[in-house]
């Protein structure tokens, strides 16, 4: 605590989609409101996320290890070769922290899946929708090993909180409500950024009929962008796509543009995402814990599609449709038009080619 009396409390999501990121605002927005000083510390599309929404605020840099993923659905045979990567990041932000801490004279600690954030005597909190790791298909058996290997890796925090709900039904199923859960685990409910926010329409509203809210790390990101782009414009439906893609300028606005049938937005305003969340009849999105947490909080379904080889992901998608919450539909699957009409295309295009060819020697 400083001279003031002021609390001051560093907030760090990791930086892996905005999942993480956009969890962490309304509780950033609660300690405000307590007069409390937040130091945001991330990278990439977070920290371009954190100082959109919180201009005024003082930020550092603190560097991830450049996860590479792949274009299918080898997620973990990919990931496995980069752990070792990943942990000297972690012990690097373990030393970075230390720094903050006597610099800013750090109180509290609110990690969001960030393993290397906590110090000695300093309050720290971990928060994560996943404290039981589902594996791959065919590794089941290892889980309670890795469970138990995690929640002792997660020892040096004072707290983990769970944004779920304690009973049944519930958003993560067996990911939040383990078998011997610790005791230093708590449920917090539901984490919405939206809370009591009013929304507030664009400037120029035009009717659409399915919203996109797109997020997660690349290439999978732009791969479902883009089947939902060659969807729409085959069908002409009227579509809008939330890319999820921040700038890097805080005060920039967003980035519109028109293909066919859908309009693309780079990102928004609370406010208008939630006029948008609001209006849509349709939504299709992916299953992370703070999207569907927003759409529970306000009464949506959606057409979740989960990363192809994200375990946690595709166990989320089928617990929810189980509960009668939301429907699934694998990416394969629902790109799987799209890859025939662009076979049906270039057939096309090649016959196209040999008729005039045939016209020319004929002439």
């Amino acid at each position: 605590m400083n001279a003031t009396g002021q609390k001051t409390i560093l907030a760090s999501p990791l930086e892996w989609g905005l999942g993480h990121t956009v969890r962490l605002v309304p509780l950033i927005e609660a300690a405000l409101s307590q007069g409390c000083r937040v130091i945001l510390a991330s990278d990439g599309r977070s920290l371009n996320f954190l100082r959109n929404r919180f201009p005024d605020l003082p930020w550092v840099r603190m560097p991830f290890y450049p996860i590479r993923y792949p274009d299918d659905s080898r997620f973990f045979r990919k990931l496995m070769p980069q752990v070792p990567g990943i942990l000297r990041t972690v012990h690097q932000n373990r030393k970075q922290l230390a720094g903050l801490v006597r610099e800013w004279c750090v109180d509290l600690i609110i990690s969001d899946h960030r393993y290397g954030m906590t110090y000695p005597g300093v309050t720290s909190v971990f928060i994560t929708n996943q404290l039981w790791l589902k594996a791959p298909k065919g590794l089941g058996w290892t889980e309670p090993l890795v469970y138990r290997l995690h929640v002792w890796y997660l020892r040096k925090f004072t707290h983990i909180w769970l944004p779920d709900l304690p009973g049944c039904p519930n958003i993560s199923g067996i990911q939040t409500h383990p078998p011997g859960m610790p005791r230093r685990a708590e449920y917090v409910g539901l984490i919405s950024r939206f809370g009591n926010m009013v929304p507030v329409p664009p400037r120029e509203q035009e009717p659409f009929d399915i919203l996109g809210l797109l997020s997660g790390p690349e290439p999978q990101r732009s791969m479902l962008e883009r089947i939902l782009i060659d969807q729409s414009n085959d069908s002409g439906i009227r579509t809008v796509i939330l890319r999820g893609l921040p700038p890097d300028d805080p005060f920039s606005g967003p980035d519109e543009e028109t293909t066919g049938s859908v309009r693309l937005i780079s990102h928004l305003p609370d406010p208008q995402l939630l006029w948008y969340v609001k209006q849509a009849g349709r939504i299709i999105c992916r299953p992370g814990n703070s999207t569907v947490s927003d759409l529970i909080s306000l009464g949506k379904t959606a057409l979740l599609v989960p990363t192809p080889g994200q375990t946690e992901q595709e166990y989320v998608a089928e617990h929810l449709a189980a509960q009668g919450w939301f429907e699934v539909c694998r990416q394969e699957d629902l790109g799987r038009e799209s890859k025939a009409k662009g076979r049906r295309q270039k057939a096309e295009g090649k016959e196209k080619g040999k008729r005039k060819k045939e016209k020319v020697i004929y002439v």
